[in-house]
């Protein structure tokens, strides 16, 4: 066959870097529709091992009870887990409208950790949270900009690595610092450039209501992200 008869695949077959954030996007719209029908089988679910549970304790003995009420309360406490993860996928897929305007960072942070409590509990986490004014953010924005950092610092980190977050107050803001365990990267500061990747993402939104974001070598080895918001004061 000549050349001319040929289908010449294009240079690039790689998908665009786009690709990963519709895929993310995508997951999170499926989180969010399936979500309540799965909450409600998993709430019958959990009506009925209660049941079961609440049988074993006050009806009549019954053959090898004390092993089955061991199941039954097993399974209680993996539903109620279940409900617990859900609920956090849930809260997050959530579109939240709000303003900027100032806000309590601490109390953001803790809403965070929060809502990672399940994939952050291999980890090693610690806080330093210092006395910080009141800061302009949206609060939804800040919230699942901070959801996404600390899902990068968990899945940079080995398992039971370390990873701090940190609040401070400087001349005109406040700064979080969130540091990872993580292999040492190379040119730390010019992840937050890489166009289309959740850190870069992150930032645009830290931007959009006057913060920035930045990103360095961190004392834990990894890599340390910083998130600067103005305060209300006039700089």
């Amino acid at each position: 066959m000549s050349l001319a008869g040929k289908r010449l695949l294009p240079a690039r077959v790689t998908a665009a870097p786009e690709a990963d954030l519709q895929r993310f996007i995508n997951a999170g719209r499926l989180a969010a529709s399936i979500a309540h029908d799965l909450l409600s089988a998993i709430g019958v679910a959990q009506t009925d091992v209660g049941f079961v549970c609440d049988q074993l304790e006050s009806g009549p003995p019954i053959k090898a009870a004390p092993h089955v009420r061991d199941a039954a309360h097993d399974a209680r406490a993996a539903i109620t887990r279940a409900i617990s993860r859900v609920n956090s996928v849930l809260s997050l897929a959530r579109s939240r409208s709000g303003k900027i305007a100032p806000l309590e960072v601490c109390e953001v942070i803790g809403a965070a950790l929060f809502e990672l409590d399940a994939r952050l509990a291999a980890f090693a986490v610690s806080t330093d949270l210092s006395a910080a004014p009141l800061a302009l953010a949206e609060r939804g924005a800040l919230l699942q900009t901070l959801v996404s950092l600390l899902l990068d610092a968990a899945e940079a980190s080995p398992p039971r690595g370390r990873i701090a977050v940190s609040l401070r107050a400087e001349a005109g803001g406040v700064v979080i610092d969130i540091d990872d365990e993580g292999a040492a990267p190379i040119s730390p500061e010019s992840l937050p450039d890489r166009e289309v990747t959740p850190l870069w993402l992150s930032r645009n939104v830290v931007r959009s209501f006057g913060g920035e974001l930045t990103a360095s070598l961190g004392p834990l080895g990894g890599r340390r992200v910083s998130v600067r918001l103005r305060t209300n004061r006039a700089d």
